[in-house]
């Protein structure tokens, strides 16, 4: 999904606000993959993150609206792999690899056909059903990165 999409959603069918745009990114770092969001990602990415991580490896950068609620929604689906911030680790599961295919899948400049693809994706790939636990439990995100990435380790 590398091009521009020729079929514009109507973003008001699905919910999707156009606020917030921004891009989402995935990046390495030896074993570890970092989820972030950023207004300006050539800069974030390309020269600050660089300067105190000169190995980064960009896995994608990808245009979304509601960065925020999409950065927070992601970070709760991998809370099973969450190391450290917004740092995760995958070891030899193979989700790793199917979400590190499925980010990658995202258009490239298609901000609208992103935000639509995400709920799809979200929904279908287990992630939501952590962050509706989350809610269920009433637990804050970083004490929920606590519980679950701990019980995967036992």
């Amino acid at each position: 999904m590398t091009s521009m999409s020729t079929f514009r959603p109507n973003l008001n069918i699905f919910g999707v606000a156009t606020e917030d745009p921004g891009w989402i990114y995935v990046v390495k770092n030896g074993d570890l993959f970092k989820v972030g969001k950023s207004k300006n990602p050539n800069r974030r990415i390309f020269s600050e993150a660089r300067t105190w991580l000169p190995d980064l490896d960009v896995i994608g950068t990808k245009p979304f609206w509601n960065i925020s609620v999409t950065e927070r929604l992601i970070h709760e689906g991998l809370s099973l792999f969450w190391y450290d911030r917004e740092w995760f680790r995958f070891g030899d599961d193979e989700f790793g690899n199917e979400f590190i295919d499925a980010f990658c899948g995202f258009y490239d400049e298609d901000r609208d056909m992103n935000s639509v693809d995400f709920i799809y994706w979200f929904n279908g790939s287990g992630m939501a059903e952590l962050a509706i636990e989350r809610r269920r439990q009433n637990l804050s995100l970083p004490k929920w990165f606590r519980q679950e990435s701990s019980s995967k380790r036992r």
